[in-house]
């Protein structure tokens, strides 16, 4: 996903309308890649101002991820405005300015995009505010069923026993 600057670099053309939406199948962050389940939505525009490339746009998205209790797949939507300065080079990056490196007239949108999911998704993903998770001895997902394969009583981690006793003095 590229965009020609060249007429904007060029001078012929003062601003480079960006509505569009475009399938992308995955994205990578952090050696994992991540399913998109809906289209890119991205409107905006890069204006040249002052012989600077401006960027402002809104980025829009769908992504499954997994439950962080449960491991239960969970649509995610990620939506943010991006408002960057575009440069040539990586001497130009300005200091106090967001600024986006460009590949000579061609600008890469999927490092945008991914940019994008790295700074907007959710620390922990939950498929409800309620989840109760996994059983942390048989893995059942307590959700959906009851587990029955421990009490609280019978199951204490051994180098544990003796501190099942130290409230019972109280």
């Amino acid at each position: 996903m590229t965009i020609n600057l060249s007429r904007l670099i060029k001078r012929e053309i003062k601003v480079l309308d960006l509505n569009f939406s475009e399938k992308v199948d995955n994205i990578s962050c952090c050696g994992k890649n991540y399913r998109l389940t809906s289209p890119v939505e991205v409107n905006g525009e890069i204006t040249n101002i002052d012989k600077q490339l401006y960027l402002d746009c809104n980025i829009k998205f769908s992504v499954v991820d997994s439950c962080s209790r449960c491991l239960k797949d969970v649509e995610v939507n990620i939506e943010d405005d991006v408002k960057a300065f575009i440069v040539e080079d990586e001497d130009c990056v300005l200091e106090d300015e967001d600024t986006i490196v460009c590949n000579g007239d061609e600008l890469d949108f999927k490092d945008i995009i991914e940019n994008t999911f790295i700074l907007n998704v959710p620390e922990r993903i939950t498929c409800d505010e309620e989840c109760r998770g996994l059983c942390h001895s048989c893995g059942a997902n307590l959700n959906e069923e009851k587990c029955n394969c421990h009490n609280d009583e019978e199951f204490t981690d051994p180098r544990f026993s003796k501190l099942k006793d130290f409230f019972k003095n109280d």
